[in-house]
């Protein structure tokens, strides 16, 4: 049987902690400061020191610090992200079966901060493939102080979309009401700064969101503490009401393995742990290389004279004697097995961070790969980005819908489409090669043929596919005559049984064919010639 008070709503106290982070967030945390810090490259990496890049028992602080400055990223975590989330982008985001201009305004700045609703969704799943997840709240100003609508729209005030990535959110929490999964309470951090003088003091911030789902109400708190105080002594600075609203206007994408509500394992996360693997192993194979790569003088049968001992040096352009009359010079070089083997290391290495970074074309600068194996990745790559890109777009229908409950529309029928063909453009040419073929022997309407093409973004973002379809209406009803429906030899797909040969048969049959046009004379250029003279 159910816990009856596991939905029960009790609101937030007004003392105590509200940066107290939630299990998930403290696991969550951990996951996305290591992917960050790789996500950064060399500088990031280098930041963690000892985290990446261990200290050898028995050596020494100097030479760990040369080391670490000598230590090179190959970031391939950030080339499978940035990869991976350009895909979708391709094509402008586009935004269907709306019919409501003030939305079309609110797409074009959605943040309140001049980004289109594409440049917003682009850092959107970008955050999400990196750090497993991310979150938008759909915003409003406060209008208490406005007593009319139209005051509102005189201010400009507007629901709008903010971007919260994991790290800054420390809490949040589902319900399930009614069978649907709601969130009922939020903390997301913030930070403002204060002018003291020309000194600057930081506050760090924390809004509590929360609603009653009983009651389609709740409220929206506001603490404050320094950011010197060390992560305590919270102040309360105020309450709001939240009304009109059924949930917390939070949205949460998921790209990898969800294990709970708010926590997720991200779907390039072996990556980055392949990669400080990679750090390690070029740490070594760098440092071997500097010991090692160069021969090494060697004496026997040599005595130096003590006083010339400490000026002693080995260079170009220096002469080298030995006293002693049996004595040699000879210089002593490596075998370079180990260099070899490390070598062979890094290969390895780099050759697996290519396939956990969802590469197509795994080895091909190693090694051939076969056309069906390629083939094989590409449509593994391909599904996988295929999958993060309609969880996005079903996110940012869901935060339109909120934009609509804030004004008190239904944006339910709203559509978000993302690019989600994602085939080479000679593939795509010759699958609309196909289509055409299958239109002229008329297996398939002009609609679909046009929307199959648009669908693999072969027209532009400003296409019109009502515009298209009446244009060529228009076009087919002036071709039309009165004497056999249309002219000779012409048909169309609006309506099969007023075609040419249609009459008294079936409308699926060929039409009749055209009679041949006359022969035209062919134009007189003069004796042998087959063009006209220049005039200049």
């Amino acid at each position: 049987m159910a816990d009856t008070n596991a939905n029960q709503y009790v609101p937030s106290p007004k003392d105590g902690n509200p940066g107290e982070l939630s299990s998930a967030a403290v696991t969550m945390q951990q996951r996305t400061s290591m992917l960050r810090a790789v996500y950064g490259g060399t500088e990031t990496m280098r930041a963690k020191e000892k985290t990446f890049l261990p200290q050898y028992e028995k050596e020494s602080d100097t030479r760990y610090k040369s080391r670490l400055a000598s230590t090179f990223a190959l970031n391939k975590l950030r080339e499978a992200v940035d990869a991976a989330s350009a895909k979708p982008f391709r094509t402008l985001l586009k935004i269907v079966n709306n019919t409501d201009q003030e939305l079309d305004q609110w797409v074009q700045d959605t943040d309140l901060q001049g980004n289109h609703l594409h440049v917003f969704a682009h850092q959107f799943f970008n955050n999400a493939m990196l750090d497993g997840m991310c979150h938008i709240l759909v915003d409003h100003p406060d209008t208490y102080n406005l007593p009319s609508l139209a005051a509102q729209k005189a201010a400009g005030a507007r629901p709008f979309m903010k971007l919260f990535k994991v790290d800054d959110v420390a809490a949040a929490y589902d319900q399930y009401v009614g069978g649907d999964t709601k969130t009922v309470h939020v903390r997301i951090r913030g930070q403002r700064a204060a002018r003291d003088g020309f000194k600057e003091v930081l506050y760090n911030q924390m809004r509590v969101i929360e609603i009653d789902p009983t009651k389609t109400s709740g409220i929206v708190q506001l603490w404050e503490q320094k950011a010197t105080s060390g992560g305590s002594n919270w102040d309360f600075i105020g309450e709001t009401p939240l009304s009109n609203m059924a949930e917390v206007p939070f949205v949460t994408m998921y790209a990898g393995e969800k294990e709970a509500d708010y926590q997720v394992r991200p779907c390039f996360i072996d990556l980055a742990y392949k990669q400080i693997e990679h750090w390690i192993s070029s740490s070594d194979q760098r440092s071997i290389l500097s010991a090692a790569r160069f021969p090494m003088l060697a004496c026997s049968g040599v005595q130096i004279d003590p006083e010339e001992e400490s000026q002693f040096a080995i260079g170009p352009y220096k002469v080298l004697y030995a006293p002693e009359a049996n004595g040699r010079w000879y210089y002593v070089e490596p075998k370079g097995t180990a260099i070899e083997s490390g070598a062979k290391d890094l290969d390895r290495l780099e050759m697996q961070m290519d396939m956990m970074a969802l590469n197509p074309v795994t080895g091909t600068h190693r090694q051939y790969v076969p056309q069906n194996e390629r083939d094989i990745q590409e449509t593994r790559v391909h599904s996988v980005v295929h999958d993060m890109a309609i969880n996005c777009q079903d996110a940012l229908e869901k935060a339109i819908l909120f934009m609509g409950q804030w004004t008190g529309r239904d944006y339910s029928a709203v559509q978000c489409i993302l690019n989600t063909e994602f085939s080479n453009t000679k593939d795509r040419l010759l699958e609309v090669a196909q289509l055409v073929k299958m239109w002229e022997e008329r297996g398939l309407s002009r609609q679909a043929l046009l929307t199959e093409v648009r669908n693999r973004n072969l027209l532009g973002d400003d296409f019109n596919l009502k515009d298209e379809l009446a244009f060529w209406k228009a076009v087919d009803d002036a071709n039309m005559t009165a004497a056999d429906g249309m002219l000779p030899g012409r048909w169309t797909q609006a309506d099969p049984a007023k075609e040419p040969g249609a009459t008294g048969a079936n409308p699926g049959s060929s039409p009749a064919p055209a009679p041949a046009a006359p022969a035209q004379p062919l134009p007189d250029f003069g004796k042998g010639q087959l063009r006209p003279k220049k005039q200049i």
